[in-house]
């Protein structure tokens, strides 16, 4: 099962997308236990672009930000860890006193290493993200195997740490800092002893996250960020493509061209929608956007954002907002034969089954590219061209079709088809 866990800060987000054993719960926590982790990103308030990549970026990420951290706090210069993989995340102090420098070297594809990409940290933002980083060590059911090595600095070779904590104010962030520095918190008798040198503070005073596929961990509000994996877009804009299409019963009636921000989240559904500079109430009345905004405004759910432009001519067109990260791709792929054969014999039954006449949808055949699960489930669909996007309402793809969010973050295979609405009445199912 794919499980998303979130450790939310007011100016920093982690999220961990990986996932789960089924079969191992905890005797306290039942959680499912992720032993895989797919995706890190680190999501930072007022910067678009998260830092993000698999596990070798977010061990980097836990060892750098937590050595830099005491570092930072004690004055005296820290021994870098010799871990694997160290050299993927770095951060020194920026020019300025409030300023640090975090540095990724992203993968753009397997074994691709791209130029770094920086992001500028305030000492409040460093904090929420070592609080983040300690939410994540000190929770028993994400990736256990994943701690830091490090050891307390001692009383005697630490300096004053006034001066540096005074920025970050009161509270987690302020006993995280004593703890850095060898200021030992008591812990509550009933804690498992921590995994970090920091976590005991963590431990005391965040609650353990919620079992679900999505789930916080914070109960301070904070958005997961902007969706910008290329096969998870894909899937989200074929969705929304298909909704505005069988919803816009006004098609035709709009003059111009009428353009909106819309925002989708995970699951596929339009959460807000907003109207270009030139686009009229009235021409927006003239849209399916009010029909289909959920107005879930729920702060910790990862949000698509797309440019959607209503044409005179009865006409869609769909583009990310985004940067695109990764490679565009359909997701994984069942390629084993004899699951093939059996899954497109059964898409070809559930196809003429659900034909509401036998007679031919058109005059020309009609081809579209269809991918199923494993348990024979529609996931994802699109025509391949003009004609048959005209004619897919005709067609039972639409009603069949159940978008599946595992399948969206490309977790779940499918199995891929060439289906084909023939100009004879014949539907023909082939692998694609």
């Amino acid at each position: 099962m794919t499980i998303r866990r979130q450790y939310s800060l007011p100016n920093c987000t982690l999220v961990l997308d990986g996932l789960s054993d089924s079969n191992s719960t905890g005797m306290v926590d039942s959680r499912p236990l992720m032993y895989t982790l797919f995706n890190a990103e680190c999501h930072f308030v007022g910067h678009q672009q998260p830092l993000f990549g698999g596990r070798d970026f977010l061990t980097s990420l836990v060892a750098t930000v937590s050595n830099y951290a005491q570092e930072f706090l004690s004055g005296i210069p820290h021994p870098a860890l010799s871990q694997p993989n160290s050299n993927l995340v770095s951060i020194v102090k920026g020019d300025r006193q409030d300023i640090h420098h975090l540095q990724a070297r992203l993968e753009s594809s397997p074994g691709v290493i791209d130029q770094p990409t920086q992001i500028d940290l305030s000492t409040v933002q460093l904090f929420d993200l070592l609080e983040a980083i300690d939410q994540f060590l000190a929770d028993q059911r994400t990736l256990p195997d994943i701690m830091v090595p490090l050891k307390p600095m001692s009383r005697a070779t630490a300096q004053p740490i006034s001066a540096h904590a005074l920025p970050v104010g009161l509270g987690l962030a302020s006993l995280v800092v004593a703890s850095l520095i060898g200021y030992a918190l008591p812990v509550p008798e009933k804690i498992t002893a921590p995994k970090s040198i920091n976590s005991a503070a963590v431990n005391s005073t965040t609650p353990k996250p919620t079992s679900t596929s999505v789930d916080p961990t914070s109960s301070k509000p904070s958005k997961t960020g902007t969706i910008t994996e290329a096969t998870q877009l894909g899937f989200l804009e074929r969705k929304l493509q298909r909704d505005l299409n069988q919803n816009w019963q006004e098609r035709g009636q709009i003059k111009q061209t009428a353009d909106f921000l819309v925002n989708v989240n995970q699951d596929g559904q339009i959460v807000s929608y907003k109207p270009g500079e030139k686009t009229t109430a009235a021409q927006s009345d003239l849209t399916p956007l009010s029909k289909l905004s959920t107005k879930n405004n729920d702060p910790n759910q990862a949000i698509g954002n797309f440019n959607v432009s209503f044409s005179p001519t009865g006409s869609i067109e769909i583009k990310p907002v985004a940067k695109i990260q990764g490679s565009i791709s359909l997701g994984k792929a069942i390629t084993e034969p004899k699951l093939q054969n059996t899954l497109a014999e059964q898409l070809k039954t559930k196809l003429t089954e659900s034909l509401a006449s036998k007679k031919p949808i058109g005059a020309k055949n009609l081809n579209y590219r269809v991918g199923v699960t494993k348990t024979g489930e529609i996931a994802d669909y699109e025509p391949t061209d003009q004609r048959a996007s005209e004619a897919e309402a005709k067609t039972p793809l639409p009603k069949l079709v159940k978008f599946n969010p595992q399948a969206a973050i490309s977790q779940e295979a499918l199995a891929q088809y060439k289906v084909v609405f023939g100009a004879n009445g014949e539907i023909l199912v082939t692998p694609k």
